[in-house]
């Protein structure tokens, strides 16, 4: 492999040293002697560049890349595809990848993992809606920034969805085993669902700090994304939140149908956590392995590196004792003789007559002792029976009052945050007024919560670490109060404020009253301060540190916005002292759009809205000159939305978050057409030709966007969008995005172009 360090390419990019390498590239840190700035330049190997394969591959990355601009996606400066180099000139990312991250934090505090997952799925939405498919999400590929915002990188085995997909199987291709989806391991059409998998996979390692299938090889991994489930995340790491729990799984179902079917379902699901940490989704999963017929083993293509493997899992063959019999018939590539089917039907009828008589025999005698067995418990052994009440409708202060001494209670608050009862009354029940049951079973309560209040559990007599995570979960803050108690062990909690069962607002903060055994210090103060030194002055007061993440204005960007201690507080050596970084960002407020929706009632289109390029509202409507409000959560005031009506941009205007209620203003109202035309092909074309083209097809709102790119003539259509796959129709006022080949009007570009392509490289 060639060293390219101190190398100037193409008379503009001067090499500096190696900061990555990857099955078929290398990625340097180079000096844009230009624009004079610092860019990451992906060389493909040597070894490569003769082979057709991998050049289409590489060009395909700049291809996929060039026609997304997404302050979440790592951008391309420039390309080069000579015969004997290949390059993509990148943004410097100044960050460490997620992998590297998730390994220094080893669990990724749950609410850290959903501001990384909401910022990788607003990149694979703008994708998608570009029609480009990565294939290949993992922490790997995605780098986090100094701020805490995330880049995705890497899509040298992205694809269009429309037009150029392929199976995995044709081109060898596919994403790191650990992450890919079973489609993909199966070696079928991948559309967007399956990088919804991958970040589902990212997430519960983010979560759990653990992945969810592990093997020593490669193969057995395939299969096991294939055929096994994981164990749920609560089950590893039990501070995740329900609802969190659920999302991750939902996106790593196996069956596509059973995923989130886009990006923009995932965020919304997203946002509704973010809204309510306590909400529970109506939907759930199978737990136990799935059996797989050993058909679907054979399609499972491999990496580059696991060519070995590949030959292993194309004759894996299922254990008898882990599968159900598979006929050879059912094996890929095998065909079974008369013969062999002969022998195999009587070679099956062979010794199985006495077989069923056995089981008959086997089964009445178990069904005779159960019924025994269940006549002696009951009128020898059987518990007590009582009847439940109804205690739907009342108070849960007057319930544990009144039948505290009979049944045994457990609250679940979360489960109705913001019903239709009023706080604190009971509005659901496990067990069904006048059934009978035994006094020692538990009977969980759901109780009402709008947000104003919610019963304080238990944590009196527990340890610390047990009554933070009950509370936490709960939806509770918590504040440590150190008291010397030498009768207690280290870490008891003596009281709660308010105490058990008293009813405290939703989010707000209990006091805990915990033994310590330590030396007491006071809490320096950190407002104000950057991350790095408020941790050494915590530290050196022998006190312990963590930081998250969270909404603040702009001139608070990496400075402390919140402290879990106030200042000067006294508390115990070795405690943990949580703070809030700025992110930069205002919090999140909600503004009321209102559509009116054009009068054609026969046609259904999807009503798509965009806050700043990114999806935030999806839903099918029918055009009955009815009007249709919207709730739109965004920050800033500088803020864009559009909305359409399937592809038809139908109204598009400003929206300012920083006032109240928010301003929104429409800049723009189209009119609706049901009158559809198919989108001609126009890639390759000079760009008169091209509009050309398009206006005697009937399309007039044409938009131009430049790229610089090598090895294009000025003025040639690089991709249009939608991209052209023969049976796209739209309504003619819809919007065509041509992207086009810019000319290098720079004295080095020049020189460039008119140099033998062996010269790149002096």
């Amino acid at each position: 492999m060639e060293n390219y360090i101190g190398k100037i390419l193409g008379n503009r990019y001067e090499v500096k040293e190696i900061i990555g390498t990857g099955g078929m590239s290398v990625v340097y840190r180079a000096y844009d002697n230009i624009e004079l700035k610092t860019v990451a330049v992906k060389i493909l190997k040597e070894e490569f560049v003769a082979n057709e394969e991998f050049r289409h591959r590489f060009k395909n990355e700049s291809k996929a890349i060039a026609i997304l601009s997404h302050p979440n996606i790592v951008k391309v400066l420039d390309v080069n595809f000579g015969e004997k180099l290949q390059y993509i000139v990148m943004e410097y990312i100044e960050g460490i990848t997620l992998k590297d991250y998730i390994k220094l934090q080893r669990i990724v505090p749950w609410k850290e993992a959903l501001h990384f997952a909401t910022q990788i799925l607003r990149a694979l939405q703008h994708a998608h809606d570009k029609g480009v498919i990565h294939r290949d999400i993992k922490p790997q590929n995605i780098m986090v920034l100094q701020n805490g915002n995330i880049k995705v990188a890497d899509f040298g085995i992205a694809r269009f969805s429309r037009g150029e997909t392929k199976t995995i199987s044709e081109d060898g291709a596919i994403g790191s085993v650990h992450y890919i989806s079973p489609e993909q391991a199966r070696g079928e059409v991948t559309d967007a669902r399956a990088d919804i998998y991958s970040l589902g996979v990212v997430l519960y390692e983010m979560l759990t700090g653990k992945l969810p299938f592990q093997s020593d090889s490669a193969v057995s991994v395939a299969l096991m994304q294939v055929q096994s489930e994981p164990m749920r995340p609560r089950e590893v790491n039990a501070m995740i939140p329900v609802g969190l729990e659920q999302i991750t799984l939902r996106a790593m179902q196996k069956r596509t149908r059973d995923r989130y079917q886009t990006a923009a379902e995932m965020l919304l699901d997203l946002d509704e956590f973010k809204r309510n940490p306590m909400i529970k989704f109506d939907y759930s999963f199978a737990t136990g392995a799935a059996v797989v017929a050993a058909a679907s083993y054979s399609g499972i293509a491999q990496t580059e590196a696991d060519s070995e493997a590949q030959r292993a899992i194309a004759q894996e063959r299922p254990s008898r004792q882990q599968t159900p019999y598979v006929r050879k018939s059912n094996l890929p590539g095998y065909r079974e003789t008369e013969e062999e089917m002969v022998d195999e039907s009587i070679s099956r009828r062979k010794g199985n007559v006495t077989i069923p008589i056995l089981i008959t025999v086997l089964v009445l005698l178990i069904a005779g002792g159960c019924f025994l067995g269940i006549n002696i418990y009951k009128n020898y052994f059987a518990p007590e029976l009582i009847e439940v009440p109804k205690f739907v409708g009342e108070k849960y202060e007057d319930v544990i009052a009144k039948y505290g001494d009979t049944y045994r209670f457990e609250a679940q608050p979360e489960e109705v945050y913001n019903s239709e009862y009023p706080d604190g009354v009971v509005c659901k029940q496990s067990v069904n007024p006048g059934e009978r049951i035994g006094k020692s079973k538990t009977i969980l309560l759901s109780v009402a919560a709008s947000g104003a209040s919610l019963p304080v559990p238990k944590v009196v007599g527990f340890m610390y670490t047990d009554a933070e995570s009950i509370l936490k979960s709960n939806g509770f803050t918590i504040k440590v109060v150190p008291v010397q108690d030498d009768t207690k062990e280290e870490g008891y909690v003596l009281r709660s404020e308010p105490a058990e069962n008293a009813m405290a607002a939703y989010r707000s903060e209990i006091v805990l009253y915990v033994v310590t055994k330590g030396k007491m210090v006071k809490v320096p103060k950190l407002l104000d301060m950057d991350e790095k030194t408020a941790k050494e002055l915590c530290e050196s007061v022998k006190l312990k540190f963590s930081a998250t993440v969270g909404p603040s204005e702009k001139d608070k960007e990496g400075l402390v916005v919140k402290q879990s201690f106030e200042p000067d507080s006294e508390i115990a050596e070795g405690t943990v002292v949580e703070v809030i970084i700025g992110s930069g960002t205002p919090e999140t407020k909600k503004a009321s759009l209102s559509v009116v929706l054009p009068n054609d009632p026969s046609a259904t289109p999807q009503l798509i809205c965009y806050l700043n390029d990114v999806v935030v509202a999806r839903q099918a409507v029918v055009l009955d000159d009815s009007e249709l409000d919207l709730d739109i959560e965004g920050s800033g005031a500088t803020n864009t939305f559009k909305i359409y009506l399937d592809t038809v941009l139908y109204m598009e205007g400003t929206i300012d978050f920083t006032v109240e209620p928010a301003n929104v203003v429409v800049t723009k109202q189209n009119k609706w057409s049901s009158n559809k035309i198919t989108v001609p092909p126009v890639e390759g074309s000079l760009l008169n030709e091209a509009r050309q083209i398009l206006n005697d097809s009937g399309f007039t709102n044409i938009k131009i966007i430049e790229r610089e790119v090598s090895n294009y003539e000025p003025g040639e259509v690089i991709t249009q969008l939608p991209i052209y796959d023969g049976s796209t129709k739209l309504s003619p006022d819809s919007e065509i995005t041509l992207i086009v080949a810019k000319a290098v009007v720079t004295a080095q570009a020049s020189t460039q172009a008119t140099t033998n392509q062996s010269q790149d490289v002096q």
